[in-house]
């Protein structure tokens, strides 16, 4: 069976380990066969945000080992290549870039200026919820 290819942003890793779910979605990309696609620009960003004083009081070192065992074990990394500048947010056009050259499945936001996008090639962009609401039940 194919891996699934999703690509998570910024805004749901930190999500995940604010709220202490790294462990939930561990099982989520396990029960799922799924691989998550990065760039050294999305860990750039991952790691710039949990360094900022108001989120490093949720970010724990167990967090620290798990989101490195998640890297690690589900992890792919994708050097970018593709300079597509489509995104009403200019920040936001490294993750369409990485969907385009990963051959991502979907791209999993909560960012209105990627969702309205819709699609992109053949990357789905869906908000996390409509992701595993629309996956067979395991």
């Amino acid at each position: 069976m194919k891996k699934e290819k999703i690509i998570l942003d910024t805004n749901l890793w930190i999500s995940f380990i604010i709220s202490d779910k790294l462990k939930s979605l561990d099982i989520i990309l396990k029960e799922n066969n799924v691989k998550f696609l990065y760039s050294s620009h999305l860990l750039e960003e991952i790691d710039n945000v949990i360094r900022r004083p108001k989120f490093k009081k949720y970010f724990s070192e167990s967090n620290w080992y798990l989101l490195i065992e998640l890297f690690t074990t589900y992890g792919i990394q994708i050097d970018v290549v593709s300079n597509l500048a489509i995104c009403r947010d200019s920040k936001d056009n490294f993750l369409l870039n990485l969907a385009i050259d990963g051959k991502a499945d979907f791209l999993i936001t909560g960012d209105n200026d990627l969702l309205v996008l819709e699609k992109i090639e053949n990357t789905r962009i869906v908000t996390f919820s409509d992701y595993i609401n629309n996956k067979p039940i395991k």
